[in-house]
């Protein structure tokens, strides 16, 4: 496995591509996690469990 790493003959960018998307998305997720705010996350959290006939009621017509 180690051999196929070392031998790439240019083909490192692509790694290093693969692994900037993957870092900026990482600390993007966590940067929205850590400052979403509780009332969103509270509302979030109950959507599932919420009646669907009182979210029914709560569309505007």
């Amino acid at each position: 496995m180690f051999k196929q790493i070392t031998n790439l003959h240019g083909d490192e960018i692509y790694l290093i591509v693969s692994l900037c998307i993957f870092l900026s998305f990482f600390i993007l997720v966590s940067v929205m996690l850590f400052t979403m705010k509780k009332n969103f996350v509270d509302y979030m959290k109950e959507l599932p469990m919420e009646d669907t006939e009182r979210e029914l009621d709560k569309l505007p017509e």
